[in-house]
């Protein structure tokens, strides 16, 4: 496979470079595709950029810019690999690097030290800025750099070309990308969550950003999970993807009709488990970036403890494979949909899941969801929010990351009250009564009841003898209005309610 990706990754650096220059047919040089004109590399972090060449070739690599030319030496493996590290790089523009085996040269021009950052997950993370009604206000930025990753495949229920087929066979699933700056033009056709989170980290770092976007509509969690992490920890969801029940059926029936399966058995298809991390993350070679933005939980909302495994073995499988065991990793809540009745359960899930994992922070949606189309079509605030938890969490500022986070739950006479983190300036969203709150005694009958902010706390009036739950925003599709000062809304939640 290694090999494959190699004679790939030559393949699209010899098609999309042309600074490559052919003085000697022997040179085996290569470099993923990730690298190209245009490119961010990681800043403050040691640098390491990895390539191939011919067994034993001398490799030179050298970086210009804004500061004294650094240059290494290396020479490639027996397996055709090379790598060599540069000390951190500061925040710059007008780089320069230019790696040279023997007798032949890549080069590559106007690149930036910054911070790179992938949007993965699915849908609601591909969904793009013209599919989106807050796009009036983009900007040309060539500071803010774009590796769009698509693939060529219409995802719904038809059978797809032989010339398709015979892609997906291949593992072929993504279309050659490079690094573009980005312009009204071709900002378009990107992530409108990735690039309203790419904008406010842009106006607040001043550093160039680097959004690589992977997503692939429909894709359930375990497609984007390396095949020994499954292997290891939950073998049965590789047994044969066309008739697992543990899985996605309509993921399932999707993958058979484009495949035309009978006929075609072989279970490469972006649905089918680990197949979305080995063509859309491991041929990114681990080039260095900063952290991943993620949206997706549609496809796996039907097994809610299976989904929280699985994405405990996601996160952990792209920080292994990263290296870094801190690497940022911020997500989405899932938004609300009127006859999505497990929902609310999936949403309050993911809340915890936040909380247990750690550099692992949760951006709200449910407030600008649509209750007819799972593709909800507000995406700068989803954008900004998740931006809003890599400048608390992963830079160091000091504003609110989100809006009201429950902590405790506790009976106060014939009241319940509520007690948040950031919960300065509690108010309702729309400046009606605050709704949505429900309690319950050990009957499990959950009643409306009334709330009222004081004192940044919610004191609820329910009327129920011994109230021992309270659950907030427990509908498919909520119109619940608690916010903060910030306007940030609060997530689903259930608690257990305490003796004071």
């Amino acid at each position: 496979m290694r090999n494959i990706l190699a004679i790939a990754a030559f393949v699209l650096i010899a098609g999309a470079c042309t600074n490559v220059q052919k003085e000697a047919e022997t040179s085996g040089l290569a470099m993923s595709q990730m690298y190209s004109d245009g490119m961010v590399l990681q800043r403050e972090i040691p640098l390491v950029i990895k390539g191939y060449a011919n067994p034993g070739e001398a490799v030179k690599v050298t970086l210009e810019g804004p500061f004294r030319t650094k240059s290494r030496k290396t020479k490639a493996s027996a397996e055709g690999k090379w790598g060599v590290r540069f000390a951190p790089l500061k925040a710059a523009t007008g780089l320069k690097l230019t790696v040279e085996g023997e007798g032949t040269a890549l080069a590559y021009d106007n690149v930036a030290a910054g911070d790179v950052w992938v949007c993965s997950g699915q849908s609601n993370m591909y969904f793009r800025i013209w599919e989106s009604v807050d796009n009036g206000d983009n900007l040309a930025d060539a500071d803010l750099r774009l590796f769009n990753m698509e693939i060529p495949f219409h995802l719904d229920m038809v059978r797809w070309s032989d010339e398709h087929i015979e892609m997906a066979k291949d593992m072929d699933f993504y279309r050659p990308a490079q690094w573009e700056a980005c312009d009204e033009e071709n900002v378009r056709a990107f992530s409108a969550v990735g690039y309203h989170f790419g904008r406010m980290l842009r106006e607040q770092l001043d550093v160039p950003i680097g959004l690589i976007c992977n997503a692939i509509g429909g894709s359930p969690t375990e497609a984007w999970i390396d095949r020994e992490t499954l292997e290891q920890a939950y073998p049965e969801i590789l047994e044969d993807w066309f008739s697992n029940g543990m899985l996605n059926q309509w993921c399932i029936d999707m993958g058979k009709i484009n495949l035309g399966y009978p006929e075609n058995a072989v279970a490469n298809h972006p649905f089918a488990p680990t197949c979305l991390f080995e063509t859309g993350v491991a041929t990114m070679e681990q080039f260095p970036i900063k952290g991943v933005v993620w949206y997706q939980g549609e496809s796996n909302d039907f097994d809610i403890p299976m989904h929280e495994k699985l994405f405990g073995l996601l996160v952990n499988g792209w920080r292994k494979y990263w290296n870094n065991p801190e690497m940022p990793f911020h997500f989405v809540q899932l938004s609300g949909l009127w006859d999505r009745y497990s929902w609310p359960e999936f949403r309050d899930s993911q809340r915890k899941l936040a909380e247990a994992m750690p550099h692992c922070e949760m951006a709200v949606s449910s407030d600008v969801a649509d209750s007819l189309d799972i593709h909800p079509r507000q995406k700068k605030p989803v954008g900004e929010r998740l931006a809003r938890l890599a400048l608390r969490y992963d830079y160091g500022f000091d504003i609110v990351p989100s809006g009201p986070a429950i902590r405790k739950a506790v009976v106060d006479g014939d009241k319940v009250v509520l007690e948040f983190e950031f919960a300065d300036g509690l108010k309702s969203s729309d400046s009606q009564a605050l709704r949505c709150f429900e309690v319950a005694g050990d009957d499990w009958a959950f009643v409306t009841a009334e709330a009222v902010v004081a004192d940044d706390k919610i004191v609820l009036t329910s009327g129920v003898e011994s109230p021992k739950y309270v659950r907030y925003a427990w509908q498919p599709y909520t119109n619940a209005n608690l916010v903060n000062g910030e306007d940030l809304p609060a997530s689903t939640f259930f608690a257990t309610i305490s003796e004071n």
